[in-house]
């Protein structure tokens, strides 16, 4: 029997995402209310105005120097115009907007701040900051992300998780970075070449999405039981398969299994750092062999040496 790791769940999550310029805290919840019924598509746009009407989604005025732990961003999309990248990278006055909420199946802490703060973004003609990834979008993607948008008509649940997630690198190890706003540790391997990146940051977003699906299902077998979920249980073995990366990406790459994978849980020891879940080959497997073996069985050829 394949052991579990025992992964603990937050009794609540946060979501911040900022829009440059400031507003008084009324003044841009009046605003944002007008463009998310303009903007965001039913059932979100309720939502989202009920939580702005009542402050469960809150709206204020900061300043940069009051968010050390987001600014200086991270390099904006290769898709984002300059002077929008600009108006990010250089504000001093921010509106920010966030919300503190228990987990939920469908994230709606992340849905409805996102949508909030989207929608004024767009009507202003300015990007928003996702606080989470320190890194400023064009407020039309952001939007494009949510539920009920029409790039996502035909995406099951409406949801494609490579719209929230981010993989990083250093030297030769890959970290993803957005699992934590759900409330999962983040993933990380090591030992990855970098002609073996691409297909790698397909498969940590892929086995991301398995991992949300099984904290998902926990959330929503305990919903129904008026229970809590303290924990989820995850297979330390799993296999990496094409299905989980189409379904990460909002597309069907059929089911065909490709790699199997080891998790190891590396928790983190202070509040500023990441717990990780870190990949490994099974014990069968020599470390680089493991890693070419995923880009050969992605690709259908021998990975690149």
């Amino acid at each position: 029997m394949t052991e579990d790791l025992i992964l603990p769940v937050p009794d609540a999550l946060p979501a911040m995402y900022l829009v440059p310029g400031a507003m008084t805290g009324p003044a841009a919840g009046r605003a944002a209310r007008a463009a998310v019924a303009a903007r965001v598509a039913e059932p979100l746009r309720g939502l989202t105005m009920r939580l702005l009407e009542t402050s469960v989604l809150l709206t204020a005025p900061r300043l940069v120097t009051e968010l050390p732990s987001i600014w200086p961003l991270r390099k904006a999309p290769d898709e984002m115009p300059p002077s929008l990248a600009r108006a990010a990278r250089d504000a001093t006055e921010l509106t920010a907007f966030a919300a503190l909420l228990p987990p939920s199946p469908g994230p709606v802490h992340e849905w409805a701040t996102r949508a909030a703060a989207a929608a004024l973004a767009a009507e202003l003609d300015l990007p928003v900051v996702d606080a989470y990834l320190r890194r400023a979008c064009i407020a039309q993607t952001a939007l494009a992300s949510l539920p009920g948008a029409p790039e996502l008509a035909g995406v099951g649940g409406g949801f494609r998780l490579a719209d929230w997630l981010l993989v990083q690198y250093d030297k030769h190890c890959l970290m993803t970075r957005g699992l934590g706003r759900f409330g999962l540790p983040e993933l990380r391997i090591d030992q990855v070449p970098p002609e073996l990146r691409a297909p790698w940051v397909l498969a940590l977003t892929g086995l991301g999405h398995r991992l949300l699906e099984l904290l998902r299902c926990e959330l929503r077998r305990d919903s129904s039981s008026g229970g809590e979920t303290a924990f989820v249980r995850v297979p330390a073995g799993l296999t990496i398969s094409r299905a989980d990366i189409g379904l990460a990406y909002g597309r069907d790459l059929g089911d065909d299994e490709l790699l199997p994978v080891r998790l190891s849980l590396d928790p983190a020891v202070t509040d500023q750092q990441d717990s990780y879940l870190t990949l490994d080959a099974p014990d069968v497997f020599p470390a680089a062999g493991h890693r070419r073996a995923l880009a050969t069985a992605l690709l259908g050829r021998p990975a690149p040496v």
